[in-house]
């Protein structure tokens, strides 16, 4: 497929084993339907999990350009990938809510590091070894002492 010259890119790199795309241009039909067959591609290429898509550079996004990334990120999960949008500003959030925009299910991060976590929380502890929870019943591990009574004998002790 020859790229258009005219056509925006939008940046796409694998990081930490996710597909990251920087979204800092202007969304229109085309710079979408690029975009959709260029992160496509990735995901098979590399089998990642997930993906982050930073909109961070986007001042705008209107309801029919959110609709496009959605069905991107549906896309997206039907090739086994978690998709977690990152960076949206506040007024964009506000319009896109008021617009009546379907964010219902829609992972969203602050920043990348809360992106990286959704995607690859950090794996649960191990139990020390030793603790209650893994012992099972206690048992007594000291030896069996026998101390003197008050007559001096001490148990078991047959003089």
């Amino acid at each position: 497929m020859p790229l258009n010259a005219d056509t925006a890119g939008i940046a796409i790199q694998v990081s930490r084993d996710f597909v990251v795309a920087s979204i800092q241009v202007d969304l229109d039909d085309d710079v979408l339907a690029r975009f959709r067959d260029d992160l496509l591609r990735r995901i098979h290429e590399t089998g990642s999990p997930g993906v982050i898509l930073d909109v961070s550079g986007l001042e705008t996004l209107d309801s029919a350009e959110f609709a496009a990334l959605r069905r991107i990120i549906t896309m997206s999960a039907v090739m086994g990938a978690e998709s977690v949008l990152v960076g949206l500003r506040p007024g964009v959030v506000s319009a896109l809510v008021e617009a009546g925009a379907d964010v219902d299910g829609l992972r969203t991060a602050v920043d990348l590091d809360a992106a990286y976590a959704l995607l690859q929380p950090e794996p649960e502890p191990e139990p020390e070894f030793g603790s209650d929870e893994e012992a099972g019943p206690q048992r007594d591990t000291e030896p069996d002492i026998d101390l003197p009574t008050e007559s001096g004998e001490t148990p078991g002790d047959s003089r």
